[in-house]
């Protein structure tokens, strides 16, 4: 990945040859011109009315400083207009219309971010060698990183599922739902599944390969503790292609040695490509099958549907 510092230099000027004190509640360099000075553009008048109007939601590709955690990106660059216009439009289709189609009426103006920041660099934690590239406050605000270097009409199986489906599309997904589980808490049997399994801050350190996946959680991640357990699920199972999706259902018994209904060699191709860019959903599961968390007589899918039929009711219900 590259990286890419913006460097910028402070000038104190000399008023008759004495310092002068230096006032820390105020800016030294105005890094972007007010808001009543800035020329409005097509694409904002574009983005006003797609996502600002509908939706409730600002979206935000200049560079401006009181946008970023600055405290956690302290290298960023800004998005090119071209590729601004792109990642909005993806995100309108794969985000705000299936929402739109599915959900009761205000629903998106309720329980979406109330802003998306598009930065064009990754960025890069102090002291740390891996790029950062997404960053949520209070699911509020969702800073998407490193988009200048995404392209949406991809047909590189690489930038389809480490790109757009990780970064963007469950970024988005897994912070929203963090919005409904902060307004109205889940069943907590929910938890009581893999209590003794969640992990904490040690989730990236504890897994072998997909050994998550065996004791019932949809990603490392997830282990970390029950909230980021239920919106990784959530964002996941959207996310993840199902086996319905292939079109190789077939009645001939000589065609579906396994009974799932499907003829096996056609099957077999479309999951060699899906995989490729992306995962399927009951593949995932039946590797859950083979392991068990601890202390239960539940395998790892077991526990999965469980956890899966419960956002199912929380959705429906709540």
């Amino acid at each position: 990945m590259k990286k890419i510092g913006l460097i910028f230099i402070a000038l104190l000027s000399l008023v008759s040859c004495q310092k002068e004190k230096l006032n820390e509640g105020k800016k030294i360099i105005e890094l972007e011109p007010p808001k009543d000075q800035q020329a409005e553009s097509e694409l904002d008048r574009y983005l006003f009315n797609k996502f600002t109007t509908p939706y409730n939601v600002k979206i935000v590709y200049r560079y401006d400083e009181s946008a970023f955690s600055r405290n956690k990106l302290q290298y960023v660059t800004p998005m090119s207009e071209k590729k601004a216009l792109e990642i909005a439009n993806l995100i309108h289709y794969m985000y705000y219309e299936p929402y739109s189609l599915n959900a009761p009426k205000n629903f998106m103006q309720n329980y979406t971010p109330k802003m998306l920041v598009l930065v064009g660099s990754n960025a890069y934690k102090p002291g740390a060698g891996t790029a950062l590239r997404g960053l949520s406050t209070g699911g509020v605000k969702i800073e998407m990183l490193g988009l200048n270097y995404v392209d949406p009409n991809s047909t590189n199986p690489q930038v389809i599922k480490e790109d757009i489906d990780e970064s963007i599309l469950r970024l988005l997904y897994h912070e929203s739902s963090h919005i409904l589980e902060q307004t109205k808490l889940f069943d907590p049997e929910y938890q009581k599944y893999l209590v003794s399994d969640y992990k904490g801050g040690l989730w990236n350190k504890v897994w072998r390969g997909n050994d998550y996946l065996k004791s019932g959680f949809i990603s490392a991640y997830s282990s970390d503790n029950f909230h980021e357990d239920f919106v990784e699920l959530l964002a996941r199972y959207i996310i993840y292609y199902q086996k319905d999706q292939c079109g190789c259902e077939t009645t001939d018994a000589t065609k579906d040695t396994d009974g799932d209904g499907l003829d096996d060699t056609v099957y077999s191709k479309w999951k060699t490509e899906i995989e490729a860019k992306g995962y399927i959903w009951e593949e995932e599961l039946a590797t859950a099958a083979k392991g068990s968390p601890t202390g239960s007589n539940l395998t790892g899918k077991d526990v999965l549907l469980k956890k899966l039929d419960i956002v199912r009711k929380y959705l429906k219900n709540e």
